[in-house]
């Protein structure tokens, strides 16, 4: 898993990076604003996120908070020329993983890059070994159809507790499920 979504809105900096990065031996997925990289965030994306934060329209800091309500493990890595200690505290509160500061070595860059990169390995690996055991425990009317069933289930399900704060019984209203049906589906899934 080497794939690294890259948002910058300086073509310049984008194209150098770009090219840095796939020396490096990365997937680089360039996008020069977030109307472009928004839709490469997904759930179970197998990669990080490095991104600047300002940029015409909408910011980094918005493509950070749309990277965390599609999958709060994603690694977000800020890579900006306007590191103020605001800018910084903000980022890291919406979910950024780290701020570096440009111009940033490249081996600090890529060092970041690959230790975002074996968390965000270790958290699909476990996601994915959670939902075999929760499909191969599953009695057979309630198993999903497939793994892949079984995994976005439990996505919608993580987000949907997420959504309300760990309220079960909110949590299972929103999912028109009865409350022992949600502890059920918590337990089986290994959430």
């Amino acid at each position: 898993m080497k794939n690294v979504l890259l948002v910058d809105d300086d073509r310049d900096v984008l194209e150098a990076l770009e090219s840095r990065l796939m020396i490096a031996g990365y997937n680089v997925i360039a996008c020069a604003s977030y109307i472009h990289a928004k839709d490469h965030l997904v759930p179970g994306f197998e990669g990080c996120v490095v991104t600047d934060i300002r940029m015409p329209g909408k910011t980094g800091l918005d493509l950070i908070a749309r990277a965390n309500a599609v999958d709060p493990e994603l690694p977000v890595i800020v890579l900006t020329g306007f590191a103020e200690t605001e800018t910084v505290v903000r980022a890291m509160r919406e979910g950024a993983v780290t701020v570096l500061e440009k111009p940033c070595p490249m081996e600090m860059l890529i060092e970041t890059i690959a230790e975002a990169l074996a968390r965000r390995g270790a958290v699909l690996k476990l996601r994915k070994s959670r939902v075999k055991r929760a499909v191969a425990g599953r009695p057979p009317k309630d198993r999903a159809l497939s793994p892949q069933l079984a995994e976005y289930e439990a996505e919608l399900v993580r987000r949907a507790l997420k959504r309300n704060d760990g309220n079960k019984a909110k949590t299972a209203q929103e999912l028109g499920i009865s409350r022992s049906q949600l502890y059920a589906k918590i337990k089986i899934l290994g959430l």
